[in-house]
């Protein structure tokens, strides 16, 4: 059985080769403290966060795209494997799973064992500029530049490739889960005013931008105020969404130009000739074609389905293994190990 597993920092895609997408969750787990056993998974684990008593944890096994928790970790990969095998523990799997650029060997081999103890039989890593790159239709094995920005929920790449090898990648752990919590460090420090990261995560999807949207429409927003201690409503225009969120923004669009700058002439021509493609969570925020071009001289095309996109990579890779083998890191990043 072949599986294909974009295991994000905030949501996770299982896909099953002749069976299609069997999974899209929040990558958390709820769990008892004192027993350490698993209750909740995915929308039902997430739902929980500010909402459960002190002898609850809800996990996010996940930290800028490596394990941070491994337990929770080798549970929510346990899972996986569950609801894609159907619980046939002697079907042997075959698991792809992305990692970012920037992990290092020791964190890539701490997710393959994390998966192995899980129950996959045959673990493959791929970098997730690859994943994502392929996914969003990009020409990766051509002799000429291709730029790729992914803004997930924990990492955001920006990475040139070229003859399927990775040129430059700028890398930041700074995502979709940062300007979350951007958003409820603004009210709490403009408006004494604490919100929860759900409400903050619905804000920035209902209301973020990159750039000034008019009309700047009024938002209405329930929390509690931290001077009285007690819950009230807060009304505010959408442009403090934006207003909140521009620092991140602002770092996202220079890792952008860093990479750009440290190519070689060509590629670089190729790609402010050609554009680039966005994925990931963060290209839904409106107005980044705009803004990259304003910027840059940039033209990005942002990819019909972002979330999905390394998905569709990883499916590529795991449905022809011998084209894309070069892809594959495991006997590269195993040989930089420390012994």
């Amino acid at each position: 059985m072949k599986i294909a597993i974009d295991l994000g920092t905030t949501y996770s895609v299982v896909y099953v080769v002749d069976r299609g997408v069997v999974l899209r969750e929040p990558s958390a787990v709820a769990v008892q403290k004192e027993s350490g056993e698993v209750i909740a998974y995915g929308d039902k684990a997430r739902g929980m966060l500010g909402r459960v008593p002190p002898s609850i944890e809800v996990i996010r096994p996940l930290r800028d795209g490596v394990i941070a928790h491994f337990e929770a970790a080798r549970e929510i990969l346990r899972h996986f494997i569950e609801v894609a095998t159907e619980r046939h523990w002697l079907k042997r799997s075959h698991i792809v799973i992305c990692v970012p650029h920037g992990a290092t060997p020791v964190e890539m081999e701490s997710l393959r064992r994390e998966s192995l103890a899980a129950g996959a039989h045959r673990v493959d890593l791929v970098k997730e500029p690859f994943a994502a790159a392929l996914g969003a239709g990009l020409p990766i094995a051509e002799p000429r530049g291709c730029l790729i920005v992914d803004i997930g929920g924990g990492t955001t790449e920006a990475t040139a490739i070229s003859l399927s090898n990775i040129v430059h990648c700028e890398s930041l752990r700074m995502a979709g889960n940062a300007m979350d919590q951007a958003i409820e460090d603004h009210f709490r420090s403009h408006h004494f005013f604490a919100i929860g990261e759900m409400t903050a995560e619905r804000l920035k999807i209902a209301h973020g931008s990159v750039v000034a949207i008019e009309p700047d429409e009024p938002v209405s927003l329930k929390g509690m105020n931290v001077r009285t201690g007690f819950p009230g409503t807060l009304n505010v225009p959408a442009s403090e969404i934006r207003g909140a969120l521009e620092p991140i923004l602002s770092q996202i669009v220079e890792a952008i130009r860093r990479t750009i700058e440290h190519l070689p002439p060509e590629l670089a021509g190729d790609i402010l000739s050609e554009g680039g493609a966005m994925v990931g969570g963060g290209a839904l925020l409106r107005g980044w074609s705009g803004r990259l071009q304003d910027a840059l001289g940039l033209a990005v095309r942002i990819d019909e389905d972002p979330l999905m996109a390394v998905t569709r990579g990883l499916i590529r890779i795991l449905e022809d293994r011998g084209r894309y083998s070069d892809l594959i890191l495991n006997s590269e990043y195993q040989a930089a190990l420390p012994e």
